[in-house]
């Protein structure tokens, strides 16, 4: 009877040997080692999510030599044109030449940058032969899908550019929204655009195509090297300028939509700064214009900031800031047409004033 009582007893004592909070034992330092993780562990694992986060991809050099060469009849710039019944839209903004610039590339994981002459075709139903018809988008892609296959463009992509590769386009929505206007044809942030590249015994072409209900874009880049063509401005050709006209127009040039002055536009910073120190009573106004791409008033800011830099610039090297002003006027004072890429350039200029 006693043995029973002592089994009785210590069942009952190992039944209740839990914690207050009703764990086991074995619950209880589970519990323990899953809460006093030290700080340094913890801190490591927020390091991991952090290193996760997207980071914009160099822009890579395209293995042209991985693209077999065609050797069939791809005619003349811009090797291609719109389908029958179909024509170019030349009063459209996406319809541009340019003799130099660059259309970006996107295989379906890398970014290529394609130097040379380029081509942007905005495309429309023509009006001479099909003023009733509406615009056919099936027949675009078809037609231009099946003549670039033809004369041997290989497909290196037909998908949107993934959301988290957007980064490669700039910080912000303005910043990546002027650069697919720069460098790519159609809504290349929202739709997929098609990218063809094609490899002649002589040339290295690529393709864009882009269409949606409403239109077909084509954007055409032939790869060339670039050739400069701006002489150096001399510190004794500023002056004779000023003394001549009063003023001297100089194109610096600074990072887009930003008054950060470009490393390369210091060759003519060094050529102001002789100039004024080879003049020590000269005193100038530094005037900063823009063209009319954007509103008024933040063309008025930027222009004022630029001419800011620019006396910065002349002050860090040792110009008294005395003999200098400076002052903004925008896009309100152009000597070019504002219409076509040439004369937007010359209207980007910072003008040095005799005072």
């Amino acid at each position: 009877m006693t043995k029973v009582i002592w089994v009785i007893f210590l069942s009952l004592l190992l039944t209740n040997c839990k914690n207050n909070t009703g764990e086991t034992e074995e619950e209880r330092i589970q519990t323990e080692e899953e809460t006093s993780i030290p700080d340094s562990e913890t801190t490591e694992t927020v390091e991991v999510i952090k290193n996760t986060e997207t980071e914009k991809q160099p822009v890579k050099e395209f293995k042209w030599n991985d693209i077999p060469i065609t050797n069939q009849d791809i005619g003349d710039y811009p090797y291609i044109t719109p389908p029958k019944g179909m024509e170019v839209s030349e009063s459209s903004s996406a319809t541009k030449s340019y003799d130099f610039h660059k259309l970006e590339m996107f295989d379906g994981t890398s970014f290529f940058a394609f130097e040379g002459r380029v081509e942007k075709m905005s495309i429309k139903m023509s009006l001479k032969d099909n003023s009733d018809q509406d615009w056919n988008q099936y027949l675009f892609d078809k037609s231009v899908s099946e003549y670039l296959t033809s004369i041997g463009a290989k497909l290196i992509s037909d998908q949107k550019i993934p959301e988290e590769l957007m980064v490669n386009f700039g910080d912000t929505p303005n910043e990546r929204y002027a650069h697919m206007h720069d460098f790519y044809i159609g809504d290349v942030v929202n739709d997929k655009v098609r990218m063809y590249v094609l490899r002649t015994q002589s040339q290295k072409i690529g393709f864009q195509v882009y269409s949606n209900t409403a239109t077909g874009e084509i954007g055409i880049v032939e790869v060339k090297d670039f050739e400069q063509t701006i002489e150096k401005i001399t510190a004794s050709e500023i002056k004779e300028e000023i003394e001549k006209n009063g003023f001297v127009a100089l194109h610096i040039n600074f990072d887009t939509g930003k008054s950060r002055i470009k490393t390369d536009s210091y060759s003519i910073i060094d050529e102001i700064v002789k100039m004024l120190k080879n003049s020590p009573d000269l005193k100038i106004s530094i005037e900063g214009h823009t063209d009319d791409v954007g509103d008024d008033s933040s063309n008025l800011k930027l222009s004022k900031n630029r001419a800011r830099a620019v006396l910065m610039a002349l002050t860090d090297e040792g110009i008294e800031e005395s003999r200098l002003s400076s002052e903004g006027f925008g896009e309100t004072k152009p000597v070019s047409d504002n219409t076509t890429e040439d004369g937007k350039a010359q209207n980007r200029r910072v003008e040095l004033r005799k005072q």
